[in-house]
């Protein structure tokens, strides 16, 4: 009977704890948390968020930061400097990859101050100042993040319930 319980609890638990996700809030720093292209005298922000392949990803950034050159800008950045070779992204952006490194390779994509989309790979979610280095950058936007598990992920948690729910039945109607 405890082992009924415990996968049942075990199910709701998943389904509950991915519905109450919800929201999360980070600050992303010009000077700590830079892509540095050149100098790799930062790192990217490591949000702690982990995507599967397909789930929405919502994300919007609100603040102000400097890269040293051309001004102030938003999280939308600026193509004074033009854009990024490695990227192909205007500097001064605010820009996210998923994946298991935030440095293995180049697949950042523009989160500017609103992103929406779904996550092309599955990772860990990184936020980034894209710059060529950090030592004369500051300020900081705040990005709000919203995952989405995919609709297979949910289906896949329903019907985990829904056998849970099935067997506690079946073996109801064993014991009357």
């Amino acid at each position: 009977m405890f082992g009924r319980w415990l996968v049942a609890g075990a199910v709701l638990s998943s389904v509950s704890m991915a519905v109450q996700a919800g929201t999360q809030t980070f600050e992303v720093k010009a000077n700590a948390n830079s892509l540095a292209t050149t100098a790799r005298d930062a790192v990217p922000l490591n949000t702690g968020i982990t995507l599967n392949l397909g789930d929405a990803l919502a994300i919007s950034a609100t603040g102000l930061w400097d890269g040293g050159g051309c001004g102030i800008f938003d999280a939308n950045g600026t193509t004074c400097y033009g854009n990024d070779p490695i990227t192909g992204i205007n500097y001064f952006s605010l820009i996210g990859k998923i994946g298991a490194d935030a440095l293995a390779d180049n697949t950042w994509f523009k989160v500017g101050t609103s992103y929406s989309g779904v996550a092309a790979s599955a990772g860990t979610l990184y936020l980034a100042f894209l710059d060529t280095d950090s030592f004369n950058n500051s300020g900081f936007v705040t990005a709000s993040v919203t995952a989405v598990p995919e609709a297979a992920s949910w289906a896949l948690m329903l019907a985990g319930l829904a056998g849970v729910t099935a067997v506690r039945q079946v073996r109801r109607r064993q014991r009357a």
